[in-house]
């Protein structure tokens, strides 16, 4: 049993039934797969006071609170994502997803007429522990209270945590039966559906109004809430922050400002003001070359 897990877990992706999680009915063999002794382990059930709460600001205005787990606990749940990423994902999520990313996310809605996007609203606070339970349980089947010290694990006052590397891949997991669902409907109706996280995105020839109500009514019946809804018709579409503009991918025009405005005060900027822009500029206009690689390498890929 031992080597098949350590030869499952030397492959790149595995279907789930192949996880070194699947059916685990032992916490030593847990910990092992973590690199933490058991006691260690049955430290972290206990692991409300480990989590240090703070306000981050948004770009938007307002702030977001960020539950930081302590390090020891950090680098666990890490360990424990790095697991999680290597199961095979559906075609429809891009993130959290290796070799994925907004980019691509953007492009698989290139030459659609019609886009329509919608924001899951608070995901990882409204993922119930309960949910993340009935997924180590249920689908990955563990042993109880193997599954019990997994969801408190990566549960924070029985919810997910904002600053947990493990809560976007659980927030997916917990839900996957609710996303196969919205993913059946698009099918049946000939759309493209893509999954970032909290970003629903459709697209097509033709997305009717009433398809998108029946994938809203999906997520709203499993308890999740969505808000900030948009459509495109014949016109430029933002898509997890890429233009997408029927054969072309853009960066907003709001990145090119921002790189403007940089380059602008990096005339008068000197010492260590000027090291900090130079730095900025150099990210904005990766940020930007890897929108225009993005195409690129997708017409390789066909």
């Amino acid at each position: 049993m031992e080597s098949a897990q350590k030869s499952a877990s030397k492959r790149l992706s595995y279907a789930i039934d192949q996880s070194p999680l699947y059916r685990l009915r032992s916490h030593r063999k847990l910990a092992n797969l973590l690199g933490i002794s058991v006691l260690d382990l049955r430290k972290f059930r206990h692991s409300e006071g480990m989590y240090r709460e703070f306000d981050l600001p948004k770009k938007g205005g307002g702030s977001r609170r960020i539950e930081n787990p302590a390090r020891n606990l950090k680098r666990v749940q890490a360990k424990l994502a790095r697991l999680l990423t290597r199961i095979d994902p559906p075609n429809y999520l891009y993130c959290p997803v290796k070799g994925r990313s907004y980019i691509s996310n953007a492009a698989q809605h290139l030459n659609n007429r019609v886009v329509r996007c919608l924001d899951i609203k608070k995901y990882f606070p409204s993922t119930p522990s309960h949910r993340v339970y009935r997924f180590f349980r249920t689908v990955l089947k563990c042993e109880t209270d193997v599954a019990d010290t997994l969801t408190r694990l990566s549960s924070y006052q029985k919810r997910l945590p904002t600053g947990s590397p493990l809560s976007p891949f659980l927030a997916y997991f917990a839900y996957c039966n609710v996303w196969e669902r919205v993913a059946s409907i698009a099918r049946a109706h000939g759309v493209t559906l893509t999954v970032y996280v909290d970003d629903v995105t459709l697209s097509g020839r033709r997305v009717p109004r009433k398809i998108v109500w029946e994938i809203e009514k999906v997520i709203h019946s499993s308890g999740l809430r969505y808000h900030k809804e948009k459509s495109y018709f014949d016109r430029p579409a933002e898509i997890t922050g890429v233009i997408v503009d029927r054969e072309r991918l853009l960066a907003p025009q709001r990145q090119h400002k921002k790189l403007h405005l940089v380059k602008v005060s990096l005339a008068r900027a000197c010492g260590k003001e000027r090291t900090a822009a130079l730095a900025k500029i150099s990210g904005l206009q990766g940020q930007m070359d890897q929108i225009g690689d993005g195409i690129e390498s997708l017409k390789a890929q066909r």
